[in-house]
């Protein structure tokens, strides 16, 4: 089958791989769609070094099962289902595991990464997802194109569990892609007073305003990003700033232009060194709460998932563009010429 991998000299490219080989253990699916996210967009562009080659690349998938062994049987998955699958899977052993945090696993496994990925005709579904209940059915009221952009909005929605967005709330989100604009659709929902969004890229900006009404915008080329907060939250700061880009400077201001008692998620993260980005006085005398994020659960997949189902997210709104295995490098460079939000592969 065709798949876009990276090779054992580190290049990606679509290559020929072996079909996923069916057994009692595991489920095999055709992939409908999978989508490019940010983590593969650096991949293509930076390499990741986490990845042991060859692999086949991407987790955020869609697809209907052409085999479920007995194990997959036993957990109610049957052939010609439709799911997706959470691609962070856990031991089921370990602490963070007991407490249901399993993207914090002591022995953490992702698909793409240790597991072969989504970018590909088929795709094996591992026992140790099977068991974890990461194999999720997608509900007849969900879309393909939504369930497939269920995993990164899960992502911001394990970040807000934490930042408790309420009605009164100045909430500040650097980057308008598709993870800025979901968290702009939680922090709506959740409330909040006015949502603030800080972008230099002026196309995708203009995306986001008409995606997301309401929101302001700040341009860092053209305003000053802590005076401009400063004025339209009159003084107090932004109670939670979420930080939805991989640029170390914004973990710093984002401490600056933050409320007392303000909120911070340094949701994106840094390529290379990211010490030296924190200020601890601004912590202690604000009172600021600082969290980090990492993955998401099959729980907050299923979230999102019902959010969708009412009517709350409308996800299949941000796919900007739908390119084929064999050209799936067109997807990447969408992303980074034409300021593309969601691009999906379609085999």
């Amino acid at each position: 089958m065709k798949a876009f991998i990276m090779n054992e000299e580190r290049k990606l490219m679509v290559s020929d791989m072996p079909e996923p080989i069916a057994s009692g253990s595991n489920a095999v699916i055709d992939i409908k769609y999978a989508s490019i996210c940010g983590t593969d967009f650096r991949t293509y562009m930076k390499g990741n070094d986490k990845i042991i080659p060859p692999r086949i690349l991407g987790h955020e998938s869609v697809g209907i099962v052409r085999h479920a062994g007995a194990l997959a049987k036993a957990n109610g998955i049957r052939e010609g289902d439709r799911v997706t699958v959470a691609p962070a899977i856990g031991c089921g052993e370990c602490w963070p595991c007991s407490i249901e945090h399993t993207n914090m696993c002591d022995h953490l496994e992702t698909i793409g990464f240790q597991y072969e990925g989504a970018f590909a005709e088929q795709m094996e579904i591992p026992r140790k997802a099977i068991i974890m209940g990461n194999v999720i059915k997608i509900p007849e009221t969900v879309s393909d194109m939504s369930a497939v952009l269920s995993e990164p909005a899960a992502c911001a929605l394990n970040a807000q569990q934490y930042l408790k967005v309420k009605p009164d709330d100045y909430v500040v989100i650097y980057g308008s892609g598709y993870i800025g604009c979901v968290h702009a659709e939680l922090a709506k929902l959740a409330g909040a007073r006015q949502i603030i969004m800080v972008e230099i890229a002026e196309a995708r900006a203009e995306i986001a305003k008409k995606m997301i009404p309401g929101i302001i915008m700040i341009n860092p080329k053209e305003q000053d990003t802590v005076s401009e907060i400063a004025r339209i939250t009159g003084g107090r700061g932004a109670n939670v700033v979420i930080t939805a880009l991989s640029v170390p400077s914004v973990h710093t201001e984002a401490q600056v232009i933050a409320s007392k008692m303000g909120r911070i998620s340094l949701f994106g993260g840094i390529a290379g060194e990211s010490k030296g980005f924190i200020d601890s006085n601004l912590i202690h005398y604000k009172e600021l709460s600082v969290h980090g994020v990492h993955a998401t659960t099959p729980a907050m997949m299923k979230k999102i998932m019902k959010y969708v189902s009412e009517g709350k997210l409308n996800l299949e709104k941000y796919v900007s563009d739908i390119c084929g295995l064999e050209n799936i490098e067109d997807g990447f460079r969408s992303i980074r010429d034409k300021n593309a939000l969601k691009v999906l592969m379609q085999p």
